[in-house]
């Protein structure tokens, strides 16, 4: 340690005779050196090239110096925080209030957690948590295994102009606007629509208005999409299948490895992280997804009171709080929307731990 101190100090800082001053960062050059503390407790000489690198040099000055890259990722920046961040922050801070509750005075008062209390006693959304998860279970899991088991069929298609083929039919129904689809499957449910028509050849008399009766209207939503292989899924499951290596599938092979086994010890450790990603996002898009319901009441397809019980889910009762219902409750709405995305945060936190992609390999 002495012998550092002492070529530390052998070191000259000068510039034109003048010393340089060890804050003095303005005046550096790369090939200059400065003095900042080390843990030795004396200042060795460092460039300013060093001191970059170690982070002492003010973030903001390093901001101007790139001043033009951050100029063109401003209007970005401002587009993110107007739109994506702002509005749910806003709506947090509205659900402690009695914004919109009172229609003869527009004037917002604190009322902390009333909105709270109010919505955990409401028996209406209540009940659409269970409608919620009653229906969406069963379409997460098909979500993360139908296009799975498609994918493993393309994997094993050895002619690669097939493969081409049905890669890009997977993709066709993704074409569809889901606002279609769900007309087009409205139809399918109708007393008088295709279902009941296929039926009928089968000697099935059935008149069967299924997503009017309280007991199937559930089923038939969840049947909805059949196959479920459409859109990109599959090709994210190809995806990562084709990136095991052929070695290991061959020496798979030679050890005398079935297909049902490759499949089990090798192809599904190596996609454990596509799982996930469609585990987390399926959650998330359960608590989000309303959609159908806002289609079904637009029209008359869906009986009012079918509608409000049987198919209610957290999302829809917010929509209807926030525009549809009247008087309207906007902070009502607030404080919804508020419980479902600290509602998700916390479980995809617990996915993210529980579900841990790094302890599946292929050792």
């Amino acid at each position: 340690m002495d012998q550092e101190r002492k070529d530390f100090e052998n070191v000259s800082v000068t510039e034109g005779g003048q010393e340089i001053a060890a804050n003095d960062f303005d005046s550096l050059t790369a090939e200059q050196p400065a003095v900042i503390e080390n843990d030795f407790g004396y200042t060795p000489k460092l460039t300013a090239e060093q001191i970059v690198k170690s982070g002492k040099v003010n973030i903001f000055r390093e901001m101007w110096k790139n001043k033009l890259a951050y100029l063109f990722l401003l209007p970005l920046m401002i587009g993110v925080v107007v739109f994506c961040y702002y509005p749910p922050l806003m709506a947090i801070y509205r659900s402690f209030t009695d914004w919109g509750m009172n229609p003869t005075d527009s004037t917002i008062h604190w009322v902390g957690f009333q909105n709270y209390a109010t919505l955990f006693q409401d028996q209406t959304f209540l009940g659409s948590i269970g409608n919620m998860f009653y229906m969406q279970i069963p379409k997460l899991i098909i979500g993360i295994f139908a296009p799975l088991i498609m994918a493993e069929l393309l994997y094993w298609v050895k002619n690669k102009r097939l493969s081409s083929l049905y890669r890009i039919l997977v993709l066709l129904p993704i074409i569809t606007p889901g606002v279609v689809n769900v007309l087009i499957w409205t139809y399918v449910f109708q007393s008088n629509g295709l279902l009941n028509a296929v039926l009928s050849i089968f000697c099935i008399e059935s008149n069967v208005s299924w997503l009017n009766e309280a007991p199937l209207a559930i089923p038939a939503i969840i049947f909805m999409g059949f196959p479920w292989i459409g859109g990109t899924s599959v090709l994210i499951y190809v995806s990562g299948l084709m990136n095991i290596p052929n070695e290991i599938i061959e020496a798979a092979r030679l050890d005398g490895a079935k297909t049902m086994k490759i499949i089990w010890k090798l192809h599904i450790p190596s996609i454990m992280g596509q799982i996930r990603y469609f585990l987390v996002f399926g959650i998330i898009g359960a608590f989000q997804d309303y959609g159908i319901q806002v289609v079904f009441s637009s029209g008359s397809s869906v009986q009012a009171d079918i509608l409000n019980e049987v198919l209610m889910v957290p999302g829809f009762y917010m929509y209807q709080k926030a525009f549809t219902l009247s008087p309207t409750q906007p902070a009502f709405a607030c404080a919804i929307g508020t419980v479902i995305f600290l509602t998700v945060i916390i479980i995809t936190i617990i996915t993210f731990k529980a579900f841990n992609a790094a302890k599946f390999n292929l050792d």
